[in-house]
């Protein structure tokens, strides 16, 4: 178990992290997922311990790690990192590479297991410079691992590799984090990624926890607009919430369709994913004028209100047969899937 205990953390006047508190399980990953400057790469470097703490606590096992008064070196901290472009030793063989900390008996032999691992056991002689960005990534996480580390962190380590590279390395990570007991951190802004490898997620924004839940949770209700409109494609409408229900440029809702059913009357923006709208045919709906493919979803255009005004809208990809250019349609909602967050009166 990796705990973070109130961590705060500041750069000159700047507030990198404030009192940032969770816990991070053996066998899981953990992600840490927030837009750029929010704080998460200097929370990973300082379990990592190539920053010192300046206020809360980091421990492992029971064991602190470090606090303003402690900084056990990083090299003794049972942590392995992956970082984003592999950080592999130029001069160095594939399989020196992966050697490079070992300093048990036999640590050739436990460098090859690992490249057999991550399957790169016929590449032991080679240098990074005639790797492909993948296959650096794949030593750079044989290299983490070889020590057999307590805590496994990695710093968007496929962020530059391409889509079907990247479901590779992810799953392989994620399965070797399971097999191995290893805490697994892991720090992206791409919530696909979060939802693939994430078992816990930890969302961050402006060096403030926003929240934390599973992936599955985040994505399905929201408790923030932040991560409602971090997750998925989000779709936002103004709409008035009243004691009947809500009131959308789609029609009218049953308060059941809200993340949060209790909140109180009045004007909001409503935040959905793009996948959880759904079409019906009703005589008395909108208009559609226009359907194009884009994706895995498709975008929608129909006329709305006084003068046909046109609204266009992304929805799920699965439409009935009926549903063409032309039918007039409601938009359906599953129980709980929209966020609201309330419009000021300022």
């Amino acid at each position: 178990m990796l705990s973070v205990n109130k961590v705060s953390h500041r750069f000159s006047k700047n507030v990198a992290l404030n009192d940032i508190s969770f816990e991070c399980k053996a066998g899981e990953v953990t992600c840490l997922i927030g837009h750029s400057g929010c704080g998460k790469t200097t929370l990973l470097r300082l379990m990592a311990g190539l920053l010192p703490l300046q206020s809360g606590e980091i421990v492992l096992n029971g064991s602190t790690l470090a606090s303003p008064s402690l900084m056990v070196p990083p090299e003794l901290r049972s942590v392995g990192m992956v970082f984003q472009e592999g950080a592999l030793f130029p001069h160095m063989s594939v399989i020196d590479n992966v050697a490079f900390g070992l300093r048990k008996n036999g640590v050739k032999k436990r460098a090859l297991e690992w490249l057999a691992r991550v399957g790169l056991s016929d590449y032991a002689d080679r240098y990074p410079d005639s790797l492909s960005g993948g296959q650096r990534q794949r030593v750079a996480l044989a290299r983490a691992m070889a020590p057999e580390p307590a805590v496994l962190l990695f710093d968007e380590p496929y962020a530059n590799l391409d889509v079907p590279l990247r479901r590779t390395l992810r799953k392989d990570a994620r399965q070797i984090i399971r097999e191995s007991g290893a805490v697994g951190v892991f720090v992206t802004h791409d919530p696909d990624e979060v939802l693939a490898m994430g078992d816990k997620v930890v969302v961050l924004d402006h060096g403030a926890m926003v929240e934390s839940a599973t992936a599955q949770s985040l994505y399905e209700a929201p408790k923030s607009r932040y991560t409602a409109e971090l997750f998925g494609d989000p779709q936002m409408l103004e709409g008035v919430i009243h004691d009947d229900g809500v009131t959308s440029l789609f029609g009218e809702w049953d308060r059941s369709v809200l993340t949060n059913p209790a909140m109180a009357n009045g004007r909001v923006t409503l935040i959905v994913d793009a996948n959880q709208l759904m079409l019906r045919t009703d005589a008395d709906g909108l208009e559609i004028t226009q359907i194009d493919r884009i994706g895995g979803l498709n975008r929608v255009t129909v006329k709305h209100g006084p003068g046909d005004t046109r609204m266009d809208f992304e929805c799920s990809s699965e439409l009935d047969a009926d549903i063409v250019v032309g039918s007039c349609v409601r938009v359906t909602l599953g129980f709980g899937v929209v966020f609201a967050a309330r419009i000021s009166s300022c």
